[in-house]
């Protein structure tokens, strides 16, 4: 029985010395935030009698990304635009701009082609989640009414979400689950009436990705002034229309009434006719004096005047 196990033994170390190490890692989870990028190392085997190898990134099997590399020069096969791939200090991979539908899990493997056969070198297995992206919006009902929209996206399947009005839990709403490729949950809070305070509105989002809950606020006047734009720009519009017709119309009746007031007024004729002078016979009269000597004195008019005072 021992000399059996001894022969195994030694067929599966000359297995390994014949094909090379395999380095298989165990699946490690990479959590990374809405629209960042993420680093994949592939670690192999690196050994001295290797003149062509081929890496490869996949998930669900799907090729994502394929080099081969011979001649001291590695050849693109294929490769997502979102993908880059660095050979540099090891071989890896950085995914870029990663979104909610990008989670999975990613597997590097590394393969030894000539010298043959072909051995894979190394495994690596990477789960990659990204982490929730949260939204709030106003939006309206089908009577009109305001409403505050909640959007989160999310992968897995276990999200709590809450309502939060100045510091206190709501537990009036609702909200509707899909699926593609990701998770999205959409949840709905109906504002009450306008009111002159302004209300915070807060919407609380945990996942099992996250360190902290997420959190995001909107102020309820905003809701309520968005809703009244078009008809705010309607009455503006419409003032704007009034005041001009009316001032149109002043200038008309005005220009009218200018134009029938000239038509209907004649020139006037002064004649002047000279006074006659009141005195004028008594520059050619004498006057006698009854007191003391007679003798005539001339007379002018404005003694004359003074004279019959």
């Amino acid at each position: 029985m021992c000399f059996s196990l001894v022969c195994c033994g030694w067929m599966l170390l000359s297995l390994v010395f014949a094909f090379g190490d395999v380095v298989v890692n165990r699946t490690t989870t990479l959590f990374v935030n809405h629209g960042q990028s993420a680093q994949m190392r592939c670690n192999y085997n690196q050994t001295k009698d290797i003149e062509s190898m081929a890496v490869d990134l996949k998930t669900l099997n799907h090729t994502l990304c394929s080099y081969f590399f011979h001649g001291n020069t590695w050849t693109r096969q294929k490769c997502k635009d979102h993908i880059k791939f660095t050979w540099i200090l090891g071989i890896s991979f950085e995914l870029l701009n990663l979104q909610i539908q990008d989670s999975g899990t990613y597997t590097c493997t590394v393969r030894r082609i000539v010298k043959p056969p072909e051995v894979n070198l190394g495994v690596q297995r990477v789960q990659v989640i990204v982490r929730p992206a949260l939204s709030l919006s106003c939006v309206k009902r089908p009577d009109g009414s305001p409403m505050i929209l909640c959007s989160v996206d999310f992968y897995h399947n276990s999200l709590e979400q809450l309502w939060i009005r100045d510091g206190v839990v709501l537990n009036s709403s609702y909200s509707n689950t899909s699926f593609n490729g990701s998770f999205n949950q959409k949840s709905y809070l109906i504002l009450p009436p306008q009111t002159f305070n302004d209300t915070i509105y807060s919407c609380w989002v945990n996942h099992s990705s996250l360190n902290k809950p997420l959190v995001a606020n909107l102020s309820s006047s905003g809701c309520y002034e968005s809703g009244d734009v078009h008809a705010t720009e309607t009455v503006v519009f419409a003032m704007l229309i009034v005041v001009l017709t009316a001032f149109l119309i002043t200038a008309v009746i005005y220009s009218l009434y200018r134009r029938g007031r000239q038509s209907s007024t004649s020139p006037v004729v002064l004649s002047v006719t000279p006074e006659l002078g009141l005195y004028d016979d008594l520059q050619t009269e004498t006057l006698y004096s009854t007191l003391g000597d007679h003798h005539p004195v001339p007379c002018s008019p404005a003694f004359a005047h003074s004279f019959a005072q």
